[in-house]
């Protein structure tokens, strides 16, 4: 097998064993009533949430740009005929229309792949959730919003194992992160991932990544609910330090 399937099937298959947030799935359900509705998730990867919504009745449809983590839904799921899920690009392709509610849930708005300004990329995911959801639709969102405080705490070249383990082929590893430079002002952090991955009965080999990831305030996520139509229904606390926020609105 080569290392780009190893790294990509042992991450999806130990990512889906440490991402539970089962509070998280609770609320969404409790936001969306018991009527089934027709639901978009974006960025679904391994279904922790887009399963349990099907199982409670709901029709949903997801994708995810990860070949890996949709292959590990599938498996998780079964045949689920409420059910679609498939690859996709949420920047580039269309998110399609006619949903009741679309979920942007698991800081979705921090793991955008691009080139551009990010901060153009996740006021675009805002816009689009608009336009794909019928007028009085629904969306969920959470992300991590840093309170100033949170740019001064680390230091360059710290590092932090996310997570580790084998994955049902045999495959160890460990995702490390590493932490690199935060600018308060533009709300840009700079760190590197490495994973360390040791394919059964073979050697192991390092994968080093750089990422660059937009913390936008809670203030400019606000801006761009209002920008598009978003009226919020409920969010959670927020103050100047608030780390995570998580808002439930209605397209006006």
């Amino acid at each position: 097998m080569d290392k780009d399937y190893l790294l990509g099937h042992w991450y999806a298959y130990i990512y889906d064993q440490n991402e539970v947030g089962l509070d998280e799935v609770q609320r969404i359900l409790s936001y969306l009533g018991s009527e089934p509705k027709n639901i978009l998730e974006v960025a679904c990867g391994t279904g922790r949430i887009s399963i349990p919504l099907t199982q409670a009745g709901h029709n949903v449809t997801g994708f995810d740009i990860d070949k890996h983590t949709i292959a590990r839904l599938h498996e998780k799921a079964g045949v689920l005929p409420n059910l679609n899920c498939y690859t996709a690009d949420a920047l580039s392709d269309d998110w399609g229309t006619g949903f009741d509610a679309v979920i942007l849930a698991g800081t979705v708005l921090h793991n955008i792949i691009t080139d551009s300004d990010y901060a153009h990329a996740q006021e675009l995911f805002i816009k689009k959730a608009a336009s794909c959801v019928n007028s009085s639709g629904y969306m969920f969102i959470n992300f991590d919003c840093w309170g100033k405080d949170k740019f001064d705490v680390k230091n360059k070249g710290d590092e932090w194992t996310i997570f580790e383990g084998i994955d049902d082929i045999g495959t160890y590893g460990k995702y490390i992160l590493v932490s690199g430079e935060s600018d308060k002002e533009t709300r840009i952090d700079r760190s590197g991932r490495r994973y360390e991955i040791t394919p059964k009965d073979g050697e192991m080999f390092i994968v080093e990544r750089q990422m660059i990831k937009h913390f936008p305030s809670y203030g400019l996520v606000k801006s761009w609910l209002e920008k598009y139509g978003w009226e919020i229904e409920w969010q959670s606390p927020v103050s100047e330090n608030t780390f995570h926020a998580e808002i439930w609105a209605r397209k006006k």
